[in-house]
């Protein structure tokens, strides 16, 4: 888990410490000391009147005194790590380098100014982590009891279905596939006519049908009955975040990149409606 000192951080830290207490996992607290920030305070503000040691010490000594805090009160294996450079890469690559299981991070830090909506730091951590990125927003109060997991048939989709049953084992777990009839818009203009329309729709069904059987079927490691399934018509972000609500999900799971890699530079286009406007706490595969 990732942190800044901050509120959201903090969040994001009483999240990992439930998981990893349900999964009886180390958890390592991460802080990424960002000399370059530090160069420019010094240089726009007067900090030689700020008497003490140097930032870097104490950032280290406080994250210590923290972990050691936290190991106490709930008895996680707990481990401090401090690192020195540009937060986002450092954490990725930290967490490559460590084979984590996964990567938990806040939504906001402390310097969200430049970002309204996610912290910048966040975004560049879920564009760039090759492990599963946990992104906490939500107060956690109990553990996930709802994941809703959502699946395209793809690769990706598949590692997702594969891990999200052994991180959240006691969750009731949903797969979602939202499909839709190409062009259904021009098909109308077209002159095509209503029972026409429902019988695309129906023929799109039952592909979408078709293809969460064998989907399941090629999850060796989960029982078929691990997971319900769900088929939505309407364009995915829009069907994630609707089934989400109705199901008062607790936890949306997403592939990282969705629709044509040319539709964005950092993250799919379904996956980057779905972060800017679920409320839930996220899980990104890469």
């Amino acid at each position: 888990v990732a942190t800044d000192f901050s509120d959201a951080a903090d969040l994001a830290i009483e999240r990992s410490l439930r998981l990893a207490r349900a999964l009886d996992a180390e958890l390592c607290v991460l802080h990424v000391f960002n000399d370059g920030v530090w160069r420019t305070l010094m240089n726009v503000f007067d900090v030689g009147s700020w008497r003490g040691p140097e930032p870097a010490i104490l950032a280290r000594e406080e994250l210590s005194r923290r972990a050691a805090g936290l190991a106490a009160r709930t008895g996680v294996r707990v481990r401090a790590e401090c690192l020195t450079g540009a937060a986002a890469e450092r954490i990725a690559t930290f967490a490559a380098s460590e084979r984590a299981r996964l990567l938990v991070v806040g939504q906001r830090g402390e310097n969200a100014v430049n970002d309204l909506i996610l912290g910048s730091t966040a975004l560049k951590v879920l564009s760039r982590a090759t492990v599963p990125v946990l992104l906490a927003r939500e107060e956690p109060l109990a553990d996930y009891a709802r994941v809703l997991v959502a699946t395209d048939y793809s690769d990706c989709s598949r590692r997702l279905a594969n891990a999200v049953p052994q991180l959240f084992p006691a969750a009731e777990c949903t797969l979602l596939n939202a499909y839709v009839v190409p062009y259904e818009g021009r098909m109308r203009l077209a002159g095509a006519d209503d029972a026409a329309i429902e019988s695309f729709r129906a023929r799109e069904r039952q592909a979408a049908e078709t293809g969460m059987a064998a989907f399941v079927a090629s999850l060796p490691d989960v029982p078929a009955e691990r997971y319900e399934r769900r088929l939505a018509h309407g364009f995915p972000a829009a069907a994630i975040l609707e089934c989400a609500a109705s199901m008062a999900t607790d936890l949306i799971a997403i592939g990282r990149h969705g629709g044509s890699p040319t539709e964005e530079r950092l993250l799919g286009s379904i996956t980057q409606n779905v972060l800017y406007h679920a409320q839930n706490d996220l899980l990104l595969m890469p």
